[in-house]
């Protein structure tokens, strides 16, 4: 029994991170209500307080459920010789993800769209800066580092992927329907990867 009540509430707090997801591209996350996220799951306030103690802590689930598999990928980029290659493979999954898969894109579409609290827009600095404190470890490795043009720091190299990166996630989403982005995505890699290397 406690084995099956275990798996219902996994399932239930599912079914409230699904149910925000949905809230909060209609009201926007500022807008959004912990009443109406309930009423959308099915539950009552008191199911979404067992779970989470806010809506910072629901988006905060939102975007652990989408980024762990890439975080993973990232991390594991930061690691041996081969990592520039497995870095420009993670970013074109990122890419191919945006396009394909709809809860990435929901979540996505929130982060930069419809956030418009102070606590979401924290949340996504912090985010920026946690990406670009791993891309300045994977840059400073000493293989990658001489690989970079030689007017750039490993610093100025993490900005620039992270900020390029930033502007293909946040302008496709504004209309997702204008650009094959799955299809274009590796060439958009590699050209981002050729400004920053001095071979490719």
């Amino acid at each position: 029994m406690a084995r099956k009540t275990k798996a219902e509430a996994a399932a239930t707090r599912e079914s409230i991170l699904d149910a925000a997801e949905q809230v909060f591209i209609d009201k926007g996350v500022a807008r959004a209500s912990l009443e109406q996220i309930a009423n959308t799951a099915g539950v009552t306030r008191g199911a979404i307080y067992w779970h989470f103690r806010n809506k910072q802590d629901i988006l905060d689930a939102m975007l652990e459920r989408v980024r762990a598999p890439l975080g993973e990928m990232l991390a594991s980029a930061s690691r041996g010789s081969g990592s520039l290659a497995n870095l420009k493979a993670v970013c074109t999954l990122a890419l191919r993800k945006l396009a394909e898969d709809p809860r990435y894109f929901r979540v996505h579409y929130i982060l930069l769209h419809r956030n418009e609290s102070d606590q979401a827009l924290n949340r996504h600095r912090e985010l920026s800066a946690g990406a670009i404190a791993q891309l300045v470890e994977i840059m400073t490795l000493p293989e990658n580092r001489t690989r970079l043009r030689p007017h750039l720091t490993p610093d100025h190299a993490a900005y620039l992927l992270h900020t390029q990166m930033l502007g293909l996630f946040f302008h496709w989403l504004i209309a997702p329907e204008q650009r094959p982005l799955a299809d274009i995505a590796p060439t958009l890699v590699e050209t981002i990867f050729f400004g920053l290397l001095s071979d490719n």
